[in-house]
């Protein structure tokens, strides 16, 4: 059956991804159910997109054990289509039992027959590897560290690199409901920030975070590009990942933006997007200038 393209999906037709060849990914559930970071919609959300768009290149950015890989492969493997895998960790970034496996350890050790259809680079942010990796991307699969800016400036680095009509697939939108992930918005401002005409979730998980999913898709149209001063713009919301600030306590997981983050990712805005280039340094100063106030602010004993 031929590819259907995300923009011949109607976006009137309120179709359920999450419903869509669920037999699919029965087929390997209960082996990356203990590893995947998803729920079960969610799970299947993914699966029924890639089942139903059939895209030929595919992106996953943030791998942690590799159960999105494995279930990325698995839709894959009857179809003309690869996937590549970005972790900004060698390891898994969680620790425990599992700190001395490489991400995404779970694909080599439970699904080696579907390595033929994956390629993965670790230890670093995604702007390393993006010009590598090229383009044509016909779906992005982007979960990473959830604390801003970290998703914005993970999908403006890839973005050049996506087909129009392409998608993305961002993972913990409503991370911030839950107790104690109440920072964790990075995902939500980027949802809630770029421009689509189809934005789709699928049904809440019972007993997880009412009313709204926490999994959500968008596709890449003209107008992303049009308006993509509105993703610059929200870089201006505090950042929560500036090492100066950053409290480990707080986000246990979570990765601050180092130096060489900030070079890496302005190589690509001075290839890619030159007219903003100036205005992403502006934002660097204006949050390091949120980070001095913060820290003379404590010094001089005002929240005492």
């Amino acid at each position: 059956m031929a590819a259907i393209t995300a923009s011949e999906i109607n976006t009137n037709n309120n179709i359920k991804f999450e419903d869509f060849d669920r037999e699919r990914l029965d087929e390997i559930y209960n082996i990356i159910a203990p590893y995947s970071e998803m729920e079960k919609n969610e799970r299947y959300f993914l699966n029924g997109i890639i089942r139903h768009v059939k895209p030929a290149k595919i992106l996953e950015v943030g791998v942690a054990h590799g159960g999105g890989s494995a279930l990325i492969l698995n839709a894959i493997k009857d179809l003309d289509s690869r996937l590549i895998s970005v972790d900004y960790c060698e390891k898994y970034y969680a620790g425990g039992e599992d700190n001395n496996k490489l991400s995404g350890w779970l694909v080599d050790e439970k699904f080696s027959d579907l390595t033929n259809k994956w390629q993965i680079y670790r230890g670093g942010d995604i702007s390393r590897f993006i010009e590598k990796i090229g383009g044509d991307i016909d779906l992005l699969v982007l979960d990473t560290a959830h604390i801003h800016p970290w998703e914005t400036l993970n999908f403006l680095c890839i973005l050049p690199f996506m087909k129009r009509n392409s998608l993305c697939v961002l993972h913990d939108v409503s991370l911030n409901y839950l107790q104690g992930r109440e920072n964790d918005l990075a995902c939500r401002y980027l949802y809630s920030t770029v421009i689509s005409n189809y934005k789709i979730m699928p049904e809440p998980e019972e007993n997880y975070i009412p009313h709204f999913a926490n999994i959500g898709a968008f596709r890449v149209i003209d107008d992303t590009y049009k308006y993509i001063q509105n993703l610059f713009e929200s870089l201006l919301y505090t950042w929560e990942a500036m090492p100066m600030t950053f409290d480990k306590k707080i986000f246990p997981y979570a990765t601050p933006i180092l130096p060489e983050d900030i070079d890496s990712i302005k190589n690509i805005f001075a290839k890619y997007y030159p007219d903003h280039v100036k205005f992403f340094d502006n934002v660097i100063d204006y949050q390091r200038g949120i980070v001095n106030h913060k820290i003379d602010t404590y010094k001089n004993g005002k929240y005492r």
